[in-house]
Protein backbone atom coordinates (compact mmCIF):
# COMPACT_ATOMS: atom_id res chain seq x y z
CA UNK A 1 0.00 0.00 0.00
CA UNK A 2 1.23 3.61 -0.66
CA UNK A 3 2.00 6.03 2.06
CA UNK A 4 -1.03 6.39 4.24
CA UNK A 5 -2.62 10.38 4.38
CA UNK A 6 -1.67 11.89 7.69
CA UNK A 7 -4.72 12.56 9.73
CA UNK A 8 -5.20 14.62 12.75
CA UNK A 9 -3.91 12.88 15.52
CA UNK A 10 -5.54 11.58 18.68
CA UNK A 11 -4.15 9.64 22.13
CA UNK A 12 -3.95 6.91 20.15
CA UNK A 13 -1.41 6.29 17.27
CA UNK A 14 -3.09 3.01 16.58
CA UNK A 15 -6.55 4.64 15.91
CA UNK A 16 -5.28 7.24 13.86
CA UNK A 17 -3.44 4.88 11.30
CA UNK A 18 -6.66 2.78 10.97
CA UNK A 19 -8.88 6.20 10.31
CA UNK A 20 -6.06 7.26 8.22
CA UNK A 21 -6.27 3.48 6.62
CA UNK A 22 -10.48 4.24 5.96
CA UNK A 23 -9.86 7.77 4.66
CA UNK A 24 -7.22 6.41 1.79
CA UNK A 25 -9.35 3.50 0.88
CA UNK A 26 -12.50 5.24 1.10
CA UNK A 27 -10.89 7.84 -1.68
CA UNK A 28 -9.94 4.83 -3.74
CA UNK A 29 -12.92 3.46 -3.99
CA UNK A 30 -14.83 6.33 -6.08
CA UNK A 31 -15.87 5.65 -9.69
CA UNK A 32 -17.60 7.59 -11.29
CA UNK A 33 -20.72 5.67 -12.58
CA UNK A 34 -22.23 5.74 -15.99
CA UNK A 35 -26.46 6.26 -14.48
CA UNK A 36 -24.54 9.96 -13.07
CA UNK A 37 -22.95 9.52 -9.48
CA UNK A 38 -20.38 8.50 -7.45
CA UNK A 39 -20.14 5.35 -7.01
CA UNK A 40 -18.02 3.09 -4.45
CA UNK A 41 -16.69 -0.36 -4.95
CA UNK A 42 -16.54 -2.60 -2.16
CA UNK A 43 -12.80 -3.39 -2.71
CA UNK A 44 -10.56 -0.04 -3.48
CA UNK A 45 -8.22 -0.51 -6.74
CA UNK A 46 -8.33 -3.86 -8.59
CA UNK A 47 -11.02 -5.26 -10.40
CA UNK A 48 -12.56 -7.30 -7.31
CA UNK A 49 -16.40 -6.58 -7.14
CA UNK A 50 -17.11 -4.04 -9.76
CA UNK A 51 -20.52 -2.81 -8.83
CA UNK A 52 -21.96 -0.35 -6.52
CA UNK A 53 -23.15 -2.69 -3.41
CA UNK A 54 -26.03 -1.77 -1.37
CA UNK A 55 -24.63 -3.26 1.87
CA UNK A 56 -21.21 -2.42 1.23
CA UNK A 57 -22.00 1.45 0.56
CA UNK A 58 -24.45 1.20 3.32
CA UNK A 59 -21.48 0.22 5.75
CA UNK A 60 -19.09 2.72 4.38
CA UNK A 61 -21.49 5.96 4.83
CA UNK A 62 -22.56 4.96 8.38
CA UNK A 63 -18.78 4.09 9.14
CA UNK A 64 -17.06 6.62 7.98
CA UNK A 65 -19.43 9.61 7.17
CA UNK A 66 -16.63 12.00 7.74
CA UNK A 67 -15.10 10.45 4.13
CA UNK A 68 -18.26 9.95 2.15
CA UNK A 69 -19.38 13.29 0.87
CA UNK A 70 -23.39 13.66 2.18
CA UNK A 71 -24.19 14.63 -1.27
CA UNK A 72 -23.01 11.06 -2.53
CA UNK A 73 -25.02 8.97 0.02
CA UNK A 74 -28.18 10.73 -1.52
CA UNK A 75 -27.70 10.75 -5.02
CA UNK A 76 -26.92 6.76 -3.88
CA UNK A 77 -30.74 6.79 -2.32
CA UNK A 78 -32.50 8.50 -5.28
CA UNK A 79 -30.66 6.31 -7.44
CA UNK A 80 -31.81 3.04 -5.56
CA UNK A 81 -35.46 4.50 -5.11
CA UNK A 82 -35.89 5.68 -8.80
CA UNK A 83 -34.79 1.80 -9.54
CA UNK A 84 -37.31 -0.26 -7.11
CA UNK A 85 -38.81 -3.13 -9.13
CA UNK A 86 -42.86 -3.30 -10.19
CA UNK A 87 -43.14 -5.29 -6.98
CA UNK A 88 -40.88 -2.79 -5.09
CA UNK A 89 -38.14 -4.60 -4.47
CA UNK A 90 -34.64 -3.08 -3.92
CA UNK A 91 -31.65 -3.21 -5.81
CA UNK A 92 -28.71 -5.43 -4.48
CA UNK A 93 -25.87 -3.85 -6.96
CA UNK A 94 -25.95 -1.45 -9.78
CA UNK A 95 -22.78 -2.92 -12.05
CA UNK A 96 -20.47 -0.75 -13.24
CA UNK A 97 -22.13 -0.24 -16.71
CA UNK A 98 -25.59 0.45 -15.45
CA UNK A 99 -26.99 -2.95 -14.93
CA UNK A 100 -29.76 -3.00 -12.01
CA UNK A 101 -29.97 -6.94 -10.21
CA UNK A 102 -32.16 -7.84 -7.16
CA UNK A 103 -30.98 -11.33 -7.35
CA UNK A 104 -27.45 -12.34 -5.86
CA UNK A 105 -27.72 -16.36 -5.19
CA UNK A 106 -30.34 -18.71 -5.55
CA UNK A 107 -33.75 -17.90 -7.34
CA UNK A 108 -34.89 -15.49 -5.01
CA UNK A 109 -33.74 -11.58 -4.53
CA UNK A 110 -31.48 -11.11 -1.55
CA UNK A 111 -33.62 -10.28 1.42
CA UNK A 112 -31.53 -8.04 3.28
CA UNK A 113 -31.16 -5.65 0.35
CA UNK A 114 -34.78 -3.07 1.97
CA UNK A 115 -32.79 -3.42 5.16
CA UNK A 116 -29.52 -2.24 4.19
CA UNK A 117 -31.38 0.57 2.15
CA UNK A 118 -33.06 1.79 5.48
CA UNK A 119 -29.64 1.86 7.51
CA UNK A 120 -28.63 4.07 4.32
CA UNK A 121 -31.57 6.45 4.75
CA UNK A 122 -30.75 6.49 8.51
CA UNK A 123 -27.05 7.10 7.65
CA UNK A 124 -28.10 10.20 5.59
CA UNK A 125 -30.28 11.69 7.75
CA UNK A 126 -27.92 11.70 10.81
CA UNK A 127 -25.28 13.15 8.63
CA UNK A 128 -27.53 16.42 8.06
CA UNK A 129 -29.85 14.90 5.67
CA UNK A 130 -32.58 16.98 4.25
CA UNK A 131 -35.89 16.86 5.41
CA UNK A 132 -37.54 17.51 2.32
CA UNK A 133 -35.52 14.49 0.74
CA UNK A 134 -35.91 12.22 3.59
CA UNK A 135 -40.28 12.78 3.26
CA UNK A 136 -39.86 11.79 -0.77
CA UNK A 137 -38.06 8.68 -0.50
CA UNK A 138 -40.03 7.13 2.50
CA UNK A 139 -43.05 6.09 0.96
CA UNK A 140 -39.87 3.72 -1.60
CA UNK A 141 -38.54 3.08 1.92
CA UNK A 142 -41.86 1.56 3.27
CA UNK A 143 -42.65 0.03 -0.01
CA UNK A 144 -39.33 -1.86 -0.90
CA UNK A 145 -39.46 -2.70 3.38
CA UNK A 146 -42.80 -4.54 2.91
CA UNK A 147 -41.31 -7.19 0.28
CA UNK A 148 -38.56 -8.87 2.80
CA UNK A 149 -39.55 -12.58 3.07
CA UNK A 150 -41.07 -12.67 6.79
CA UNK A 151 -42.79 -15.59 9.00
CA UNK A 152 -46.18 -13.89 9.85
CA UNK A 153 -46.40 -15.74 13.52
CA UNK A 154 -42.48 -14.08 14.50
CA UNK A 155 -41.93 -11.04 12.34
CA UNK A 156 -38.27 -12.89 11.76
CA UNK A 157 -37.16 -12.96 8.16
CA UNK A 158 -37.78 -16.63 6.66
CA UNK A 159 -35.68 -18.24 3.85
CA UNK A 160 -37.69 -21.20 2.71
CA UNK A 161 -35.65 -24.45 2.92
CA UNK A 162 -36.34 -25.89 -0.45
CA UNK A 163 -35.33 -22.74 -2.33
CA UNK A 164 -32.61 -21.23 -0.70
CA UNK A 165 -31.15 -17.95 -1.67
CA UNK A 166 -29.01 -14.81 -0.42
CA UNK A 167 -30.38 -13.41 2.27
CA UNK A 168 -27.55 -11.80 4.16
CA UNK A 169 -24.67 -10.96 1.74
CA UNK A 170 -21.81 -11.32 4.17
CA UNK A 171 -23.10 -15.45 3.96
CA UNK A 172 -24.50 -14.87 0.71
CA UNK A 173 -23.48 -18.38 -0.95
CA UNK A 174 -24.49 -20.02 2.48
CA UNK A 175 -28.12 -21.75 2.50
CA UNK A 176 -29.31 -20.78 6.17
CA UNK A 177 -32.63 -21.31 6.13
CA UNK A 178 -36.29 -21.17 8.40
CA UNK A 179 -35.63 -18.21 10.94
CA UNK A 180 -32.79 -16.38 9.68
CA UNK A 181 -31.07 -14.64 12.88
CA UNK A 182 -28.66 -12.11 10.35
CA UNK A 183 -31.46 -10.86 8.52
CA UNK A 184 -34.01 -10.74 11.19
CA UNK A 185 -31.46 -8.23 13.04
CA UNK A 186 -31.47 -6.10 10.23
CA UNK A 187 -34.89 -6.40 10.02
CA UNK A 188 -35.51 -5.10 13.72
CA UNK A 189 -32.98 -2.40 13.25
CA UNK A 190 -35.02 -1.45 10.17
CA UNK A 191 -38.75 -1.35 11.54
CA UNK A 192 -36.63 1.28 14.27
CA UNK A 193 -35.42 3.53 11.78
CA UNK A 194 -38.69 3.67 9.99
CA UNK A 195 -40.18 4.24 13.44
CA UNK A 196 -37.70 7.01 14.03
CA UNK A 197 -37.99 8.03 10.73
CA UNK A 198 -41.91 8.18 10.68
CA UNK A 199 -41.60 10.67 13.51
CA UNK A 200 -39.34 12.96 12.09
CA UNK A 201 -42.13 13.44 9.53
CA UNK A 202 -45.04 13.55 11.59
CA UNK A 203 -46.50 10.20 11.11
CA UNK A 204 -47.45 9.27 14.13
CA UNK A 205 -49.75 6.19 13.12
CA UNK A 206 -46.72 4.85 10.87
CA UNK A 207 -44.14 5.37 14.00
CA UNK A 208 -45.93 3.31 16.93
CA UNK A 209 -46.69 0.33 13.97
CA UNK A 210 -42.95 0.48 13.00
CA UNK A 211 -41.93 0.80 17.15
CA UNK A 212 -44.56 -2.73 17.70
CA UNK A 213 -42.95 -4.45 14.87
CA UNK A 214 -39.60 -3.52 16.34
CA UNK A 215 -40.24 -4.92 19.91
CA UNK A 216 -42.11 -7.94 18.16
CA UNK A 217 -38.63 -9.12 16.27
CA UNK A 218 -36.77 -8.58 19.68
CA UNK A 219 -39.23 -10.85 21.28
CA UNK A 220 -38.99 -13.53 18.94
CA UNK A 221 -35.22 -13.79 18.77
CA UNK A 222 -35.57 -16.01 21.72
CA UNK A 223 -36.79 -18.60 18.92
CA UNK A 224 -32.99 -18.83 17.74
CA UNK A 225 -31.86 -18.71 21.43
CA UNK A 226 -29.38 -21.58 22.49
CA UNK A 227 -28.99 -22.09 25.89
CA UNK A 228 -26.39 -25.02 25.40
CA UNK A 229 -24.69 -22.14 23.62
CA UNK A 230 -24.65 -19.49 24.88
CA UNK A 231 -25.21 -17.80 21.48
CA UNK A 232 -27.81 -17.43 18.95
CA UNK A 233 -28.22 -19.98 15.98
CA UNK A 234 -27.94 -18.62 12.35
CA UNK A 235 -31.24 -20.88 11.27
CA UNK A 236 -33.57 -22.80 12.71
CA UNK A 237 -33.32 -25.15 9.74
CA UNK A 238 -30.74 -25.15 7.94
CA UNK A 239 -27.02 -24.06 9.21
CA UNK A 240 -28.48 -24.27 12.45
CA UNK A 241 -24.95 -23.35 14.27
CA UNK A 242 -24.09 -20.71 16.73
CA UNK A 243 -23.69 -17.69 14.63
CA UNK A 244 -20.40 -16.12 15.79
CA UNK A 245 -21.53 -12.87 13.81
CA UNK A 246 -24.77 -12.45 14.50
CA UNK A 247 -24.77 -12.82 18.40
CA UNK A 248 -22.16 -9.94 18.43
CA UNK A 249 -24.13 -7.88 16.18
CA UNK A 250 -27.08 -8.78 18.30
CA UNK A 251 -25.09 -7.13 21.20
CA UNK A 252 -24.12 -4.20 19.11
CA UNK A 253 -27.39 -2.88 18.35
CA UNK A 254 -28.85 -3.26 21.35
CA UNK A 255 -31.15 -6.30 20.51
CA UNK A 256 -30.90 -8.33 23.58
CA UNK A 257 -31.59 -7.72 27.15
CA UNK A 258 -29.21 -7.13 29.80
CA UNK A 259 -28.83 -10.92 30.82
CA UNK A 260 -28.92 -12.25 27.61
CA UNK A 261 -26.12 -9.27 26.56
CA UNK A 262 -23.80 -10.54 29.02
CA UNK A 263 -24.03 -13.97 28.45
CA UNK A 264 -23.39 -13.64 24.84
CA UNK A 265 -20.32 -11.24 25.46
CA UNK A 266 -18.89 -13.94 27.71
CA UNK A 267 -19.09 -16.94 25.58
CA UNK A 268 -17.69 -15.05 22.66
CA UNK A 269 -14.59 -14.27 25.04
CA UNK A 270 -14.44 -17.42 26.52
CA UNK A 271 -14.50 -19.27 23.14
CA UNK A 272 -12.23 -16.28 21.57
CA UNK A 273 -9.47 -18.53 20.25
CA UNK A 274 -12.04 -20.82 18.33
CA UNK A 275 -12.72 -17.78 15.49
CA UNK A 276 -9.71 -15.16 16.06
CA UNK A 277 -7.05 -15.26 14.00
CA UNK A 278 -4.70 -12.16 13.80
CA UNK A 279 -7.81 -10.31 15.50
CA UNK A 280 -10.24 -10.96 12.45
CA UNK A 281 -13.65 -13.42 12.94
CA UNK A 282 -14.88 -16.59 11.57
CA UNK A 283 -18.40 -16.91 11.06
CA UNK A 284 -18.49 -20.25 13.23
CA UNK A 285 -16.79 -21.46 16.51
CA UNK A 286 -13.69 -23.59 15.33
CA UNK A 287 -13.90 -26.81 13.91
CA UNK A 288 -17.49 -26.17 12.45
CA UNK A 289 -18.08 -25.43 8.93
CA UNK A 290 -21.19 -24.45 7.22
CA UNK A 291 -23.73 -27.51 6.99
CA UNK A 292 -25.41 -26.42 3.66
CA UNK A 293 -24.06 -24.06 0.88
CA UNK A 294 -26.17 -21.74 -2.53
CA UNK A 295 -23.32 -22.07 -4.30
CA UNK A 296 -21.49 -25.32 -4.54
CA UNK A 297 -18.35 -24.42 -6.09
CA UNK A 298 -14.26 -24.70 -5.37
CA UNK A 299 -14.44 -20.95 -3.74
CA UNK A 300 -16.81 -22.34 -1.23
CA UNK A 301 -15.13 -25.33 -0.05
CA UNK A 302 -14.24 -25.45 3.59
CA UNK A 303 -11.62 -23.23 4.60
CA UNK A 304 -12.14 -20.50 1.26
CA UNK A 305 -14.23 -17.50 1.72
CA UNK A 306 -17.64 -17.48 3.68
CA UNK A 307 -17.08 -20.70 4.30
CA UNK A 308 -13.89 -21.09 7.10
CA UNK A 309 -11.79 -17.79 6.90
CA UNK A 310 -11.43 -15.04 9.29
CA UNK A 311 -12.92 -11.33 8.34
CA UNK A 312 -12.51 -7.91 9.61
CA UNK A 313 -16.01 -7.24 8.78
CA UNK A 314 -17.28 -8.54 12.26
CA UNK A 315 -14.13 -7.53 14.42
CA UNK A 316 -15.63 -4.54 15.85
CA UNK A 317 -19.13 -5.97 16.88
CA UNK A 318 -16.74 -8.62 19.11
CA UNK A 319 -14.69 -5.64 20.61
CA UNK A 320 -17.63 -3.89 21.39
CA UNK A 321 -19.04 -7.38 23.49
CA UNK A 322 -15.35 -7.73 25.08
CA UNK A 323 -15.07 -4.16 25.97
CA UNK A 324 -18.53 -4.68 27.63
CA UNK A 325 -17.05 -7.29 30.10
CA UNK A 326 -13.76 -5.02 30.75
CA UNK A 327 -12.44 -1.84 29.63
CA UNK A 328 -10.27 -2.63 27.35
CA UNK A 329 -10.54 -6.29 26.27
CA UNK A 330 -12.28 -4.97 22.84
CA UNK A 331 -9.68 -1.84 22.09
CA UNK A 332 -7.00 -4.70 22.78
CA UNK A 333 -8.49 -6.74 20.10
CA UNK A 334 -9.47 -3.78 17.52
CA UNK A 335 -5.40 -3.15 18.16
CA UNK A 336 -4.10 -6.32 17.11
CA UNK A 337 -6.58 -6.07 14.21
CA UNK A 338 -5.25 -2.75 13.14
CA UNK A 339 -0.99 -3.70 13.96
CA UNK A 340 -1.97 -6.51 11.32
CA UNK A 341 -3.40 -3.98 8.68
CA UNK A 342 -0.28 -2.52 8.76
CA UNK A 343 2.21 -5.53 8.93
CA UNK A 344 -0.20 -7.32 5.80
CA UNK A 345 -3.07 -4.64 4.23
CA UNK A 346 -6.49 -5.04 4.43
CA UNK A 347 -7.88 -7.95 3.53
CA UNK A 348 -11.18 -9.11 2.65
CA UNK A 349 -10.82 -12.33 4.51
CA UNK A 350 -7.68 -14.42 6.15
CA UNK A 351 -6.82 -17.74 6.42
CA UNK A 352 -4.24 -20.20 8.15
CA UNK A 353 -1.50 -21.09 5.49
CA UNK A 354 -1.23 -17.66 3.82
CA UNK A 355 -4.66 -17.64 2.95
CA UNK A 356 -6.19 -14.12 1.30
CA UNK A 357 -8.71 -12.78 -0.43
CA UNK A 358 -9.89 -9.59 -2.35
CA UNK A 359 -7.32 -6.64 -1.23
CA UNK A 360 -8.05 -3.31 0.10
CA UNK A 361 -11.41 -4.51 1.59
CA UNK A 362 -13.88 -1.75 2.65
CA UNK A 363 -15.67 -2.92 5.18
CA UNK A 364 -13.02 -4.42 6.72
CA UNK A 365 -11.52 -1.26 7.77
CA UNK A 366 -14.69 0.44 7.85
CA UNK A 367 -16.57 -1.20 10.33
CA UNK A 368 -13.70 -2.22 13.00
CA UNK A 369 -13.31 1.71 12.16
CA UNK A 370 -16.96 2.32 13.68
CA UNK A 371 -16.85 0.45 16.63
CA UNK A 372 -13.61 2.26 17.58
CA UNK A 373 -15.23 5.17 17.61
CA UNK A 374 -17.87 3.97 19.51
CA UNK A 375 -15.98 2.83 22.25
CA UNK A 376 -13.90 5.76 22.83
CA UNK A 377 -16.79 8.16 22.69
CA UNK A 378 -18.33 5.73 25.31
CA UNK A 379 -14.91 6.03 27.93
CA UNK A 380 -15.21 10.03 27.38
Amino acid sequence: MSQLPSATSTDDPAFDQLRARVAYLLENARRPHPLGLTAYTPAAFGEAYPALYLRDFTYMAESAPEFVPREHVRAVIALLAAQLSPEGLCPERITNEGEVIYVCHGGGPAADSPLFFAKLIRAYARNGGDQAFLEEVFPALERTFATVPVEASTGLVWIDPKAPHTAYGFTDTIAITGRHLYCSLLRFEAAGILAELAAQLGRRDAADRYTREAARIQASLEHLWSPEQGLYLAGSHDCRQADVWGSAYALAIGATSAARRHRVAEMLYAQRERFLLRGQVRHLLLPEFWQRRIVVAEWTEPGTFQNGPHWGTATGWVAEAFESLAPGRGITLLRELAADFAAHGVWECIGPDGYERVANNLSSACLPYASWKKLRAGAQ
